[in-house]
């Protein structure tokens, strides 16, 4: 029967599979915080001078820097481990997927009352940036489907979010599109938008947040994957949030021109193309209402305000993650792309966002039509 609620909804662990994950996040922050420092040990006191011997200067780029660490066992050492934990991780999550998947797929399933809707695309032609590889290593990649009513995809990614965050040392912080929020109130305080898109939406875990603040606004969520779709749907009305999930890409809609108020995105960018970033740019544009505004979250990172080594350790995800847009955005002027789409220079953006704290946990690019 349909999920009654949104705990009803997700997977419900055993002591092994819990035993399991507490164990990987252990074996994460081991990696990621206690084993970090050692990396950078190895750097100054290895790969500089070993760098610099042969070249007769020091490394100048992340390019640079990691064909010399490629060469230090410290760091095989530390790529190895991560890449395990990853696996391990997923792991975890498919042994308590295969235990109730039947179950979930039956409670995600959603009866002809639905508050809000889903529409599926089986000739969606999925972008390559996305089949080509299984990002973050996902089983399956994004589009991972066994057919109608699965939400296999969208159970991974909600899954490993669970740890995902946590074991990068990221603890109890804000979830990243309040931060949208507090800059769209300080930035556009007259802003009420009575139609709102999520592009990339995943399993919709944004997009509560949004309802939240604007809650007359009627509210449209896109994504390439139908699992997640089908999840993402599912957990949505039994929090009793109305959404119009369908399955499309960002780059092509199916939307009327001018058909939104406000367009957004969470992490979103950095798994898409440099291609696919400008097509992004001038869909944006064409279905964002006059006066109406769009803002593109990802992480902080600007390789622009980065020291070398900086640049080269945050860009673990381009090589270690399945993740070969990760590097290439972060390079990016996407003011231009977002000028040449349309948008004037004078409303166009490309800002830090502070979380909690106040200090930079996240990076915004956007513009108002």
């Amino acid at each position: 029967m349909p999920a009654k609620s949104f705990d009803d909804l997700t997977q419900h662990y055993n002591h092994d599979e819990l035993a399991w994950e507490s164990y990987v996040l252990s074996l994460k922050l081991h990696i990621n915080m206690d084993m970090a420092d050692g990396l950078k040990t190895v750097y100054e006191r290895n790969a500089v001078p070993a760098f610099a011997k042969a070249n007769g200067r020091l490394p100048k780029n992340r390019h640079e820097i990691r064909h010399q660490m490629l060469q230090e066992d410290y760091f095989q050492v530390w790529g190895s481990l991560w890449r395990t934990a990853q696996h391990l991780m997923w792991q975890g999550v498919e042994t308590s997927l295969d235990r109730q998947l039947p179950e979930l797929n039956e409670r995600a399933r959603v009866g002809s009352r639905a508050l809000g809707s889903l529409t599926l695309d089986p000739d969606l032609d999925v972008p390559r940036y996305v089949t080509a590889v299984n990002i973050h290593e996902q089983p399956g990649g994004y589009g991972y489907d066994l057919g109608e009513g699965d939400v296999s995809a969208g159970v991974f990614y909600d899954g490993a979010s669970r740890i995902y965050g946590r074991g990068q040392g990221i603890m109890g912080s804000a979830h990243p599109a309040d931060s949208v929020i507090a800059y769209l109130r300080e930035n556009y305080p007259d802003l009420k938008p009575e139609m709102i898109l999520d592009e990339g939406c995943s399993t919709g875990g944004s997009t509560p947040v949004y309802a939240a603040v604007f809650p007359d606004a009627e509210i449209h969520a896109i994504d390439v994957s139908a699992g997640m779709l089908r999840y993402g749907h599912g957990k949505m009305e039994a929090l009793g949030i109305p959404v119009h999930f369908s399955q499309q890409t960002a780059e092509r809609t199916r939307f009327e021109d001018e058909s939104f108020d406000l367009i957004v995105s969470n992490i979103m960018l950095h798994e898409t193309s440099a291609k696919a970033f400008p097509n992004i740019m001038r869909e944006c544009h064409r279905i964002l209402k006059p006066g109406g505004v769009m803002v593109h979250m990802d992480v902080p990172l600007r390789n622009k305000d980065l020291d070398p080594y900086t640049e080269w350790y945050r860009d673990w995800s381009t090589h270690f993650n399945n993740e070969p847009f990760w590097g290439k955005l972060h390079d990016m002027d996407v003011m231009d792309p977002i000028v040449k789409a349309g948008f004037s220079q004078t409303k166009a953006f490309d800002v830090y966002l502070p979380g909690r704290t106040g200090d930079r946990q996240w990076w915004a690019c956007g513009a108002q039509k």
